[in-house]
């Protein structure tokens, strides 16, 4: 497993690979507090490629709300990096996903179930790049499916209980 930021060295992999015939993938997100349905996500596209990269969204780059992202992004990285499906594991440092698929060029794309309903310009752009560079996208199924922003919402509603009910027992005492 290695954690690298370079996209030099990045590219270099994904070339050696495609010289000894293996299929690379990419998978790309925030991976701000990971869930099961995040597991499952990273083990089907391994289960597609022999070499799985996974990107990294910088913490300037999060959009999902307030106190968010949870975990600094080297964090993130180091955890996504010792799930036993993925190979390599960057920071991507830009807005979107695009230029890091221009870059490496995977054979697969990934992008989860809750992307399968939806109508996000990102995956139409992110898809048009990965086809004319060869490549496919591929939704990973929602058999185990969660989100991040869900749980973040039951930790902050419980702690604000929480936080409530102590100011209502001070007040009263």
């Amino acid at each position: 497993m290695t954690i690298l930021c370079e996209i030099i060295e990045l590219q270099a992999l994904v070339d050696r690979y495609r010289t000894d015939g293996l299929l690379v993938g990419l998978c790309h997100g925030c991976f701000d507090i990971v869930h099961c349905g995040h597991i499952y996500h990273l083990r089907q596209a391994k289960a597609l490629v022999d070499r799985l990269f996974v990107s990294v969204t910088a913490d300037k780059f999060v959009n999902k709300g307030p106190d968010r992202p949870v975990f600094a992004a080297g964090a993130r990285a180091e955890l996504i990096a010792s799930i036993r499906y993925c190979d390599h594991v960057f920071v991507n440092y830009s807005m979107t996903a695009e230029s890091v698929i221009s870059a490496l060029r995977p054979d697969v794309f990934f992008k989860g179930a809750d992307y399968q309903s939806a109508v996000d310009p990102r995956l139409s752009a992110e898809r048009s790049i990965v086809e004319r560079n060869g490549g496919r996208v591929v939704l990973t199924d929602n058999a185990v499916m969660d989100s991040t922003s869900r749980i973040a919402h039951v930790i902050m509603s419980t702690h604000m209980q929480t936080a409530r009910g102590r100011n209502e027992i001070t007040a009263a005492a």
